[in-house]
């Protein structure tokens, strides 16, 4: 009899063990094993616990942009993969800040580092829910945005967001200056398109957007 209750007691405690490791793989990170109990069971659950939070901890650090602490190319790229099959459009901004080559050039890198920073803020305080925020390196930034159907009025209320919150000058002891940036937006289905070819039509849409503003507009004064 003892030796078929201890049986059953390891059998369920290997099908919730397996079962956690499951949602694990299946990339539920917040995934815990909960099972109650003492001796070297208790410390299995223990340990096993503070490896998927390990994991956890160390996915979310990967997915974070050191300068900004958002999420980064990485962080975009498994956002896309996560939803390319979900059914639902979406649309994504392709921010780029303006002459920043010399912002960087006339005032040094630590300063460009800091206006990146400011910018990154300012652009957070324009997003609305819905929206998802990524540096995606240098000074690219995108938003992502998952909608139903086509909404142009959407697209142009994030722009103007954007740009009534770059009104506020950027400002390091005696510099100042106003940051500018262009934006391209691209519309996809999520369907049948690869990360790169998306990433690719939007950058070519800011670009677009950058040739039609005034040649002697500058992003500081």
């Amino acid at each position: 009899m003892n030796y078929f209750l201890f049986f059953g007691f390891v059998r369920r405690c290997i099908d919730h063990f397996q079962a956690v490791l499951t949602s694990v793989r299946n990339g539920d990170l917040s995934a815990r094993a909960s099972f109650q109990s003492t001796g070297i069971i208790g410390r299995l659950n223990d340990d096993l616990n503070r490896t998927i939070a390990h994991l956890e901890a160390t996915k979310e650090k990967v997915g974070r942009d050191d300068l900004t602490n958002l999420p980064n190319r990485a962080a975009l790229q498994q956002f896309f993969q996560e939803t390319s099959n979900s059914g639902f459009s979406y649309l994504l901004y392709f921010i780029d800040v303006d002459q920043f080559k010399t912002i960087n050039d006339t005032y040094g890198h630590i300063t460009g580092d800091r206006v990146l920073q400011f910018t990154a803020g300012r652009i957070g305080s324009a997003w609305s829910p819905g929206q998802r925020l990524y540096r995606l390196g240098g000074d690219e930034f995108v938003i992502m945005e998952q909608i139903g159907t086509k909404n142009t009025k959407s697209t142009q209320l994030t722009k103007s967001r954007i740009a009534q919150q770059l009104r506020v000058p950027y400002t390091d002891g005696q510099i100042t200056f106003t940051i500018a940036v262009s934006i391209g937006v691209y519309e996809s289905s999520g369907q049948h398109e690869d990360f790169a070819s998306v990433l690719h039509k939007a950058d070519q849409k800011m670009y677009k957007a950058k040739r039609q503003k005034h040649e002697s507009s500058l992003p500081f004064n």
